[in-house]
């Protein structure tokens, strides 16, 4: 495979296999002389650049991959903590508790929409100063709810506290995906995944440690979680560069360019360094800001955005409403509530200890093998998330309406977490690798459907279960997934490359 005869051939076929991919990608393919590691071709190949996130140290690289997960997880942790304490805040509020449910559930929206500012500001001041201020912003609004004495400012403060932290959910797995070749990149996103997935159980544990401490209560389920984003921010300053490099055509060397703004000297030694691109893709903030609408009719994205936000759904309906269903039916004290939250901390480990694993597993034997690559063989590892999204969410419904022991439906809450944790690593992989030069966008997208599908579940849910019993609204979602799943992911797996290539490429990118 050293051999330029072996070497030709297989270029050659690379070229073929990657029409949807960066123009980078494009470049290295017709080069007689790939880069490779361990037999397997590198994708994308590094340039000789050293600055070159593709080509930064193993350290430098996971230090930037755990500061992106740790905040994605600390930020989203200070929104559930409070969820716990649901039943005391509605007494503190002098609020009922159908109403104090929305100050857990508020955040949620604001995770879907804010990034839309977030990701083509990044575009142009580069994501280090984004995720910087984004973090503050997150902190402003945790010590705005920990310092409230009514329901509007608290309320003030959770619109605050989920505008600054959503950036981690979109610019982070975009940012992970800067810094990885393609064989790695199933574990490496699927670490900020399970930060993810984990963080609402995460949340629900520690806010019932916290809440039910009499000598702490509600507002220290704000400020403890404060401490650790502070923490990250100073991770932040020390562990994640600049992770936007920009690559030229073939005729020019690969460089990154800083801008000059304030001079070097001042902006460098606080590590922004702002691309400079070339006059081509020099666009104004409104053109980047309507870029991600374009990627709406790319059923690539949208199909299996929509299936994930049918399976996701209910993953806030369960957090959201589970204080209220387990104190009527179980009795449940805050700290009872909490503790509850191990069975999907357990469920999302061993689903993200299967889920990273399989991908990269997937597409190293397809690149040691010699086949053409597709994005789509990533959708392969998908299957026991079609099982155990509907079953867990069945399980945890019936066992509620019918059973009597807690432990039932705890157990089939894990099952269906250990689902949506295989699914929110392998869709959101497939995603970033169909459009790579859109990532940031694509993952736009995809939080967009995710967040606002799961907002809307505690508006409809109380009322479901009022009206029909526990079962209907769990028993319905499970009966959805099976349903689109057929019209969604299993038509990207049966004619998913016909129909990218058929739609072709966004033709546009900043980077």
């Amino acid at each position: 495979m050293s051999t330029k005869k072996e070497a030709i051939p297989q270029t050659d076929m690379i070229e073929d296999q990657e029409k949807n991919v960066s123009e980078r990608e494009d470049a290295a393919s017709v080069e007689p002389n790939l880069k490779m590691r361990d037999g397997i071709v590198l994708m994308p190949q590094p340039s000789d650049d050293p600055n070159d996130p593709l080509n930064w140290s193993s350290f430098r690289k996971h230090a930037a991959m755990f500061t992106i997960s740790y905040l994605a997880l600390v930020c989203y942790v200070a929104v559930t903590t409070l969820v716990t304490g649901t039943v005391p805040l509605a007494e503190s509020m002098h609020v009922s508790k159908s109403t104090a449910v929305y100050l857990g559930n508020t955040p949620v929206a604001l995770y879907a929409v804010a990034p839309w500012l977030w990701s083509p500001l990044s575009h142009f001041i580069g994501r280090r100063p984004v995720l910087l201020m984004s973090n503050i912003i997150a902190m402003v609004g945790a010590i705005v709810v920990t310092t409230s004495k009514t329901y509007a400012s608290c309320m003030v403060g959770r619109v605050i506290l989920g505008a600054g932290g959503s950036s981690f959910w979109t610019l982070g797995p975009a940012s992970i995906g800067d810094i990885f070749f393609r064989h790695e990149k199933g574990k490496k996103i699927g670490v900020s995944t399970l930060a993810i997935v984990v963080s609402p159980f995460l949340g629900t544990i520690v806010g019932g440690f916290i809440i039910n401490n009499d000598k702490l209560g509600w507002p220290a389920s704000q400020w403890i979680p404060l401490i650790f984003m502070g923490a990250g921010l100073i991770m932040q300053i020390f562990f994640l560069p600049e992770t936007i490099y920009t690559r030229e055509t073939r005729a020019h060397p690969a460089t990154i360019s800083t801008s000059t703004t304030g001079g070097s000297t001042l902006w460098a030694r606080y590590g922004i360094h702002i691309p400079k691109r070339s006059e081509e893709k020099h666009h104004s903030f409104v053109f980047i800001a309507t870029r991600p609408f374009v990627l709406f009719k790319y059923p690539a994205v949208i199909l299996a955005a929509f299936w994930y936000g049918i399976a996701y759904m209910m993953h806030v309906g369960i957090t959201s409403e589970l204080p209220l269903i387990f104190e009527a039916e179980y009795n449940f004290s805050v700290l009872d509530t909490g503790l509850s939250g191990f069975s999907g901390l357990i469920g999302a480990l061993v689903g993200e200890a299967y889920a990273g694993p399989a991908l990269d597993l997937i597409a190293k034997r397809a690149m040691k093998q010699g086949r053409e690559w597709r994005p789509e063989h990533r959708l392969k590892a998908i299957w026991p998330a079609l099982v155990t999204v509907p079953a867990g969410l069945i399980m945890f419904g019936t066992s509620i309406q019918f059973g009597k022991a807690w432990i039932t439906p705890l157990v089939g809450q894990a099952v269906y977490i250990f689902g949506v944790e295989v699914a929110t690593t392998v869709i959101q992989t497939y995603i970033l690798e169909c459009y790579p030069r859109q990532g940031a966008e694509a993952n736009l997208v995809f939080n967009l459907i995710r967040n606002l599908f799961s907002y809307t579940s505690p508006f409809f849910v109380q009322p479901m279960i009022a009206n029909l019993g526990i079962t209907s609204p769990f028993g319905l979602f499970a009966a959805l997934t099976v349903f689109f799943f057929p019209f969604t992911v299993g038509v990207l797996m049966w004619r998913g490359k016909q129909i990218r290539d058929k739609g072709g490429d966004p033709g546009w990118s900043r980077d």
